[in-house]
């Protein structure tokens, strides 16, 4: 059986500050750091039970943070894959989350048009390509073994939207929040869900991110 571990990236300042950092970057928090841990942990459980095999993590550095504590835990190398990036806006980045909506009107284009790209930025109808096709391609490299991938929150909720949901356009009941985690089986050639953005493991320890954000 495959299986595929996805894990959103620790809590950033980009996030605290509603700035979108898709292809720039941003430094995790200190909330973010812990959020981290704790994810090791869980996922060092879920380790035992169903070993990881390989490590796949965005090229971005927050990512690549966040990934580094756990391969250290379980002693595995870590992958960069460039399929894993979250969605770039190009040139438009950097801007609030309040700017791109009220001034660049940035959700009522990709509403009106999803082929629509921010200048040197990629389109929804392109993203959406992308991500599915990444994960294939993992799955099929690695046939019968387990992978985790570190990536965002928009990478996460555009794949669940399309292999457990109802397209692109349902990724907004799948966006996870920071260090989320979902574990998803592929069962008679269909990925079925075991865990979908399980966050247990921060309630408890009370490490859930300051506040919700879609789009980093």
């Amino acid at each position: 059986m495959t299986r595929l571990i996805l894990l959103r990236h620790g809590e950033t300042v980009a996030n605290v500050n509603k700035i979108w950092h898709g292809a720039m970057d941003a430094p995790l928090t200190p909330l973010g750091e812990t959020q981290v841990a704790a994810a090791t942990q869980r996922l060092l459980e879920l380790h035992t039970d169903h070993p990881i095999d390989h490590i796949y993590v965005s090229p971005l550095p927050r990512a690549q943070r966040t990934a580094q504590e756990i391969a250290k835990a379980i002693s595995l190398d870590v992958r960069i894959e460039s399929g894993l990036s979250e969605m770039s806006i190009g040139d438009w980045e950097g801007r609030t989350f309040n700017h791109l909506r009220e001034i660049d009107k940035l959700w009522e284009r990709w509403q009106a048009d999803p082929g629509f790209a921010p200048p040197n930025g990629e389109s929804p109808i392109a993203f959406s390509r992308r991500v599915p096709t990444t994960f294939q391609h993992l799955s099929d490299t690695h046939p019968e073994e387990t992978l985790l991938a570190v990536t965002h929150g928009g990478v996460i909720s555009n794949l669940l939207a399309q292999w457990l949901g109802d397209g692109p356009q349902d990724w907004l009941r799948w966006d996870p929040v920071n260090c989320a985690i979902s574990v998803l089986d592929l069962v008679n050639n269909e990925w079925s869900p075991v865990l979908v953005n399980d966050v247990s493991h921060l309630a408890t320890v009370g490490h859930l991110p300051s506040e919700w954000l879609s789009g980093e």
